[in-house]
């Protein structure tokens, strides 16, 4: 299940994702991206409440970044998928969140 929330604030149209981006949300995520409220407007993607994205959504992803979306995403999984789409590394306050999530995961696995 895919929750997608869609925020227009003059010039830019934002897109809140929450749950998985896969299966038939990607078509609908889709649809919402190259509706009217959105067309022709700058795209910020907001991940920060994704939990998953298939290879179909990694393939959507990549094509809203290609036609000059930005994202923004948290947690190690969704940074580092962001990060590979767009070949930028996300903000720092991510890359810290990312580095102490990294040292929680290896403090869990020398218990």
């Amino acid at each position: 299940m895919l929750r997608i929330t869609v925020h227009e604030e003059g010039g830019q149209c934002r897109l809140e994702l929450a749950g998985k981006l896969g299966g038939p949300w990607v078509a609908e995520t889709e649809n919402v991206w190259l509706s009217a409220p959105c067309s022709g407007k700058e795209i910020e993607v907001d991940m920060t409440e994704v939990t998953g994205v298939d290879d179909a959504g990694r393939e959507l992803l990549a094509a809203m970044h290609r036609a000059g979306a930005c994202f923004t995403a948290k947690g190690l999984a969704m940074t580092a998928l962001i990060e590979e789409l767009t070949g930028k590394q996300l903000s720092n306050a991510t890359a810290r969140e990312r580095k102490n999530e990294d040292s929680r995961t290896r403090r869990r696995h020398t218990k």
